[in-house]
């Protein structure tokens, strides 16, 4: 490389998407500035050099900008003919390189999210595939010392989220999937990964990425189920200590029925022995009852737009969204062109705001978190009805509240 040449690039600290472009440039010995980006408040060089996706990683190679991990690593290998040499000269090795990169992207990646954000039978299902999945990877690297044979290569770089990534996340859900009983040959790989020093370099640091996994968990919890996940929200942001009574809504306890004779359903806050149903109405009920960290803003105006879009997605964009399952072919189509009419209005009320509240997290914030379901959903489904190309506003607003670390104040009835 020479002395003339620029490298640079943008990635995110917990993507195994830019650490697998740095791996393969550090172990290229190829010199380069790491430009960290807050997904939160995406810089303006970010969307300059990626304008299509809006996403990192980006290789900035003297001016001339690559998207996309897999397309950058072929890129390196191409402009750098030094050793290691990432992809084989043989059009056929090439070629099933290319297929198990794929694999691992679109498969092992795409069904570990599933494993991450769900639960119960779903989880299991999600598990049993994922493991299915690496079986396949197993048998692959079986009798090698690389994915690449005897060397490192462009499988071994893509694989490289199984060295430290999967291990965090594997700790951070609670669940054992991926062990050296299960998969003895991948684990033989990782061993000889981990002797190599450029790995090691880019190895995530394991306390700051378990924070990074549970915040976003969280918050995909409190967006999953809207109407009662927001009111436990707005409790922990107000720091109330409270008591969580789960539901079995196929079979109602007398208490629920008590508390709520009118609908019969959840959400219910019971404060010293008074109910208060209806998210939106318990929301300001807590705001007017405790008066610390205020959620609703005190400007009258403020106060009704808030109330107005609260009640544009309860009675608008939540109907719609839930016609979409019931509809397909050409009604289909149409319920998610009126999904993204709905959606660019959310968008235009973002401008130039952090949050739907201003500055902070607020009651709209609070109210729209269906929105970090509505992404998350997408990821896992690979089916993006939210995309950061049409909406990067909400995108950027969803990067921030899935960084609020929400405190643990409530505990459990006995028995859960």
């Amino acid at each position: 490389m020479g002395d003339d040449e620029e490298v640079k690039v943008f990635g995110m600290w917990a993507s195994p998407y830019s650490r697998r472009v740095e791996l393969a440039l550090k172990l290229k010995g190829i010199p380069y500035e790491y430009i960290e980006e807050d997904l939160s408040n995406k810089s303006a060089l970010l969307i300059k050099h990626n304008p299509v996706h809006q996403k990192i990683p980006v290789l900035v190679h003297n001016g001339k900008s690559i998207p996309e991990s897999l397309v950058i690593l072929e890129y390196i290998d191409e402009t750098w003919r030094n050793n290691p040499i990432l992809l084989s000269q043989d059009p056929y090795d090439r070629a099933m390189a290319r297929f198990w990169a794929k694999f691992i992207d679109e498969k092992i990646l795409s069904t570990t999210r599933k494993v991450s954000f769900t639960t119960g039978k779903e989880q299991e299902h999600a598990i049993e595939e994922v493991t299915e999945q690496l079986k396949l990877l197993e048998n692959e690297v079986k009798g090698k010392a690389y994915f690449g044979g005897e060397g490192i290569g462009y499988v071994d770089i893509v694989a490289n989220f199984m060295v430290f990534w999967f291990g965090n996340l594997q700790e951070a859900l609670g669940i054992n999937i991926f062990s050296q009983h299960k998969f003895p040959f991948i684990f033989e790989w990782i061993q000889k990964q981990l002797k190599i020093d450029m790995v090691d370099e880019c190895r995530i640091p394991k306390d700051k990425h378990l924070t990074y996994i549970q915040t976003r968990l969280a918050a995909f919890k409190s967006a999953s189920n809207p109407f009662s996940r927001r009111v436990e929200l707005a409790l922990k942001l107000k720091a109330i200590p409270y008591q969580y009574i789960e539901e079995d809504l196929s079979n109602k306890t007398p208490s629920l029925l008590r508390y709520n004779p009118v609908h019969k359903k959840v959400p219910v806050l019971v404060h010293n022995d008074k109910p208060v149903a209806e998210s939106t109405v318990i929301i300001e009920y807590m705001d007017e009852t405790w008066e610390n960290n205020p959620i609703l803003p005190r400007d009258p105006y403020e106060r009704a737009m808030a109330r107005f879009y609260a009640k544009f997605i309860d009675d608008k964009l939540l109907p719609t969204l839930a016609k979409l399952g019931q509809t397909a072919g050409k009604e289909k189509e149409e319920t998610i062109e009126e999904i993204h009419e709905q959606l660019k209005i959310l968008e235009d009320e973002l401008k130039g705001k952090q949050f739907f509240g201003g500055q902070r997290i607020g009651y709209l914030d609070i109210v729209a978190m269906i929105l970090v379901w509505l992404h998350l959903a997408g990821e896992i489904t690979g089916k993006k009805i939210l995309s950061t190309e049409k909406f990067p506003l909400i995108y950027e607003w969803i990067e921030r509240v899935m960084k609020i670390e929400i405190p643990q104040n409530y505990k459990k009835r006995d028995g859960e």
